[in-house]
Order: C-alpha cells, then structure tokens, then sequence
C-alpha cells in the first residue's frame, strides 16, 4: 500500500455515509474484477505486478479484507497489536507464491460473498467505537476504526487496481465523492 499518498478521509457518521463508502467499495471491486475477467486465462499466473501474478494479487487483495476485518474487530474490543511491516511483507512474498496458480473465479466467488460482509460490517460498527486504534502496518501508524474500514477495504484496492490498471494499459482517476 502505497503510504506516501495524503488520503482524504469520509466520516461515518450516519447511514447515508456509510451506504456511499460501501457503493464506492463494490465500484473498485467490480473494477477490478472487471479487470481480470479481460486477462486471458494462460496469463493469470505469469508475473504481472511487481511480480506478482493476476491470481496472486487477487488472493492477496481478499487475504488482507479478511486479516483487516479481524484486526478492526480485535480493536473494537481493545486488543490492537502493533504488526510489523516485516511480518506482513513476509506474509505477502509467501501468499505470492503460494497463490501464483490460484483459480481466479474461486477467488472472485471469495471476494463478492466477503464483499457482502464488509457492508454490513461497516452498517453495524458502533459509531462510539470510531475512535478505538488499530494499528495499520503499511502507515506505521495507528488509525482510527473509522479510518481503517476505509484504508483496508478501499483505499488499499484502489491502490492496487491503479498498479493493475497500468501494467494493463488502462488509465483511471478515481473520483473523489465527499471524502472528508
């Protein structure tokens, strides 16, 4: 994740903010999606993205939605481990060669039933609790809950679909709807 880059920030705060961060969500999956539907199916394991495959990078894209949801849980209950980056690259050098071959529909069916539960996730999260820490490795930092259902769930897929999308040749600006 690309840390360097100043991210604008939604609030959460009623429903209407968090059904537009959860439209915004499925729009950069489908994206992605749509992305790798277009790349013939001899090329998914060839290196592609910084050397990852297509099928690595979606496992990875669904791996870290799963790691993130458990951290922000673990958080809303007070426990938030600072993570080293050195463990989560490690971790990602591993499941890129461990998911070269993957089948990217099986990861896809993934991604899409995931997808429902990160909505309604962020539907749910107690506005009381934004507050609470959860340590984000790739900024070193600790963000808000708030901030990291934004950071995990977006901000990191829009990221790599922009890598995927300029490897691919296709260019594209995401559109700013309201962050705050």
């Amino acid at each position: 994740m690309d840390t360097k880059t100043q991210r604008e920030w939604r609030f959460l705060d009623t429903e209407a903010d968090r059904q537009a961060l959860i439209a915004e969500i499925r729009r950069v999956r489908r994206s992605v999606i749509t992305l790798a539907n277009s790349i013939p199916a001899e090329k998914h394991a060839a290196p592609r993205y910084h050397g990852w495959s297509l099928s690595a990078m979606l496992m990875h894209l669904y791996l870290i939605d799963s790691l993130g949801m458990l951290q922000i849980k673990a958080a809303l209950i007070g426990i938030a481990p600072p993570l080293p980056l050195t463990v989560v690259n490690t971790l990602n050098g591993l499941s890129a060669a461990v998911f070269r071959h993957r089948l990217i529909a099986t990861t896809i069916r993934q991604i899409e039933a995931h997808q429902e539960r990160i909505g309604a996730f962020i539907l749910a999260l107690p506005i009381d609790k934004f507050t609470h820490p959860v340590w984000h490795p790739p900024s070193r930092a600790y963000l808000t809950v708030e901030r990291a259902v934004q950071a995990y769930f977006l901000h990191h897929w829009e990221e790599h679909l922009t890598t995927m999308q300029k490897v691919d040749g296709i260019h594209y600006e995401p559109p700013n709807f309201g962050r705050a």
